[in-house]
């Protein structure tokens, strides 16, 4: 299990340190060295098969690379819920875990926001001026004076809030940065300033945000604070109604706020102090702001000039009136666009995939765990084992394929799912496998080879979401936004079709599978609309689709495979004797294989085990005759000789060859079931190299004669007979020799 460990380690450390050259940063380039660093270790690790550098380059890889990404998500996590200490305390163990990340400045701007939760707005002013006066770097120094604003509003300091601003920022700058523009807008309208806030509005349709499709609920948040401000009571209303709500982003506390005040600006006061009024009602832990924004909406609403609307422009009026059909062409499609948070089906599948690989090394049966975790192949799907083309999908064959696997869904799943709603993605997901794995086993052309499902998963929701951009789709997105996000999806699907190229080491899926797959994406998700009669339909597939896979699974668990493959092997003749072999043996000659430490012999190889890393071949030697040496007193006798070394004497210079007494426990007990008594004629090989056990040579002399050759199954290492002890048992057993008296 430690190489397959390895192997996942070293394609996460890559994919990071890949990301952070795209992404290049100068501040982080020492992080970005020690990551390097990291991958060429795992990468050294995995080449050599070394056990110690595997382990550390596996332990490194977590705690710079994994554990850094976790405490991300966690930071995250407790800001967005409004545990500001915890989300510093998160950000600063990260810290420390990513040396020559230049976060140790960032910490102390971080650290102000512990201040604030602890000992509220003024103290945490002070760090920050205090910061202020220290920096030295220009971009530091913006991220400070945000930060100042930002905790001017946050204590309802309006007109000091925009004071401060203006004076350290350009006007359009809030364009460029939606949290302080969302701010700025408020603080515009809590002041009077409506046509600054109008312009701030303006910059933000027109810039980046506003050609950002992903940025829509921001974008639709900033219109909903303008049009409170102004008075437009009826759109306001109408945009926080159920569902609308969520898709802007909001919770029930700040959407009460909201209407509040637009009916409050509107001249409504009673319905205005019943909303206001009813904040505290609904506000959750995170909403102690909008609390404390509502009684001081409420405190102003009783006041002497309060309770007559406020009059607007002609212009402003006509600018408000566009502003509520933007927002409302905008929730029109609210079942169509759903917040990153909401994301159901996407991080489920990739889960699911991860799980399936688990399971694959939890089972501790190398490649052939493959086929009992549920894995198809031609000759099983032909058998009648149906239940694999569902349950296939789930399951990956190495490290590397699932993490390629993944990574597409991570792209492409998002999209799909914030557009069509994770039902679609269930189906497109598990509806590509299954059609792409039935085909694929079906039209195998080597009825062994296991077909990955993973693969067609991917690829199926990818070819989906590029369909999905296409302009006649998704015309409101703009074409650079367009070409940002198509391009990292066709360079993902090109390395999905270029993963499938059947070969001794890779999973055959043929090329008619893969286009079965993307059509499923293209239908499932290109051609039917996010919503309607079409859609209920397709969606309604997804609870029977993870029915039949959890029922498939259950059907595959009942099936014994190693039986299934010891029953279906063919007789094929090896050097004067005739053997039973399964499909998924394949003929080679005495080549080197990367990663495996024992050239592959002249004879017949497991390429399924091959596969995972471990090498189970089954070759003939020719017979024994024993190595004359001469002693002391003269005389010479003969000591046998491993299989192995007597087919390739040179290995011999760096392999060691003892005798066991014993043989491998499984292997024995399988051997002796069949022969029905205690193991005999079979001798056993335990290779060594460096002092370090490598593998197992079980050899048996085909008849009795002087000539009588000798098969031998070569397992490295030696627990790979476990892998399928009986099917190797039974291929010895059943050998017989050809013409040898």
């Amino acid at each position: 299990m430690l190489p397959q460990i390895v192997l996942l380690a070293v394609a996460l450390s890559g994919m990071a340190f890949a990301r952070l050259l795209r992404r290049f940063d100068a501040a982080q380039r020492g992080y970005m060295l020690v990551v390097g660093a990291v991958f060429l270790l795992g990468a050294g690790a995995a080449v050599n098969a070394d056990r110690f550098l595997g382990v550390v380059a596996v332990g490194l890889t977590v705690l710079v690379v994994i554990i850094p990404w976790v405490l991300e998500l966690l930071a995250r996590l407790a800001f967005n819920h409004g545990r500001l200490a915890v989300a510093v305390r998160m950000a600063g163990l990260r810290a420390m875990l990513m040396p020559g990340a230049g976060f140790g400045r960032q910490q102390e701007i971080l650290s102000g926001l512990a201040i604030l939760e602890r000992d509220g707005v003024d103290k945490a002013l002070s760090h920050f001026r205090g910061l202020a006066d220290d920096a030295e770097d220009g971009g530091e120094l913006a991220v400070i004076n945000e930060q100042i604003v930002s905790m001017l509003f946050y204590g309802q300091r309006w007109d000091e809030g925009i004071t401060h601003y203006e004076r350290r920022f350009p006007p359009r700058y809030a364009a460029m940065r939606p949290a302080l523009a969302l701010g700025l807008l408020r603080a515009y309208g809590e002041s009077g300033q409506l046509e600054t806030a109008a312009g701030l509005l303006r910059a933000l349709e027109e810039g980046p945000v506003g050609a950002d499709p992903r940025a829509g609920g921001l974008l639709s948040q900033a219109r909903l604070t303008f049009l409170a401000y102004a008075g437009a009571a009826s759109p306001v209303s109408d945009a926080l109604t159920g569902a609308r709500r969520r898709v802007l982003g909001l919770s029930a506390a700040s959407g009460a706020l909201f209407r509040g005040i637009a009916l409050s600006r509107a001249g409504q006061s009673e319905r205005a102090a019943e909303a206001l009024v009813a904040v505290e009602d609904l506000a959750g832990t995170s909403d102690d702001r909008v609390v404390d924004a509502s009684r001081a909406a409420l405190a102003e609403l009783s006041g002497e000039d309060h309770g007559s609307p406020i009059e607007l422009p002609a212009e402003m009026s006509r600018y408000a009136a566009v502003v509520a059909e933007r927002l409302e062409t905008f929730l029109c499609a609210a079942p169509t666009v759903r917040r990153q948070s909401t994301l159901v089906a996407t991080p489920l599948l990739m889960g699911a995939m991860g799980l399936g690989y688990l399971v694959v090394l939890g089972l501790q049966r190398g490649g052939f765990g493959v086929l009992v975790a549920g894995a198809v192949t031609g000759e099983l799907w032909h058998a009648g084992s149906w239940g694999r083309a569902l349950v296939g999908g789930l399951v990956t064959v190495d490290p590397v394929g699932l993490l390629l696997n993944v990574y597409a869904i991570w792209l492409a799943g998002p999209l799909v799912e914030r557009i069509f709603g994770p039902m679609r993605v269930i189906v497109t997901g598990l509806l590509s496998a299954a059609v792409g794995l039935a085909l694929s086993a079906a039209t195998a052309s080597n009825p062994s080879a296991i077909v990955s499902g993973g693969s067609l998963i991917a690829f199926g929701i990818t070819v989906g979401s590029l369909w999905t951009l296409l302009p006649s789709r998704t015309p409101g997105i703009a074409a650079r936004t367009r070409r940002s996000i198509a391009i990292p999806l066709v360079l993902v699907g090109l390395a999905q079709v270029v993963s499938i190229k059947p070969g001794l080491l890779a999973a055959d899926v043929s090329f008619a599978g893969l286009a079965a797959a993307a059509l499923v994406g293209m239908v499932s998700v290109g051609l039917v609309p996010a919503r309607g009669w079409a859609a209920k339909l397709v969606g309604s597939l997804a609870v029977p689709l993870v029915l039949l896979t959890v029922y498939g699974g259950y059907k595959v668990a009942s099936e014994d495979v190693e039986a299934f493959v010891t029953a279906r092997r063919e007789g094929v003749e090896l050097s004067g004797a005739l053997v039973r072999l399964p499909l998924a043996f394949a003929p080679t000659p005495r080549r080197d294989v990367a990663l495996i430490p024992v050239p592959l012999q002249a004879g017949w190889v497991d390429t399924i085990e091959l596969r995972s890393g471990d090498l189970v071949q089954v070759f003939s030697a020719p017979a024994e005759e024993g190595r004359a040496e001469e002693g002391a007193s003269g005389v010479t006798s003969a000591r046998p000789s491993c299989a192995l070394l007597r087919v390739h004497p040179e290995l011999g210079h760096e392999l060691t060859a003892l005798p066991d007494a014993t043989l491998p426990p499984a292997f024995e007990a399988a051997f002796d079931e069949l022969s029905g008594e205690q193991s005999s004629g079979l001798r056993a090989w335990t290779l060594r190299r460096n002092g370090a056990s490598l593998g197992v040579v079980i050899e048996r002399t085909m008849g009795d004669g002087q000539d009588a050759p000798t098969l031998a199954i070569l397992a490295v290492p030696a627990h790979a007979l476990d892998h399928a002890p009986g099917l190797y048992a039974a291929i010895l057993f059943d050998a017989v020799a050809i013409g040898v008296n």
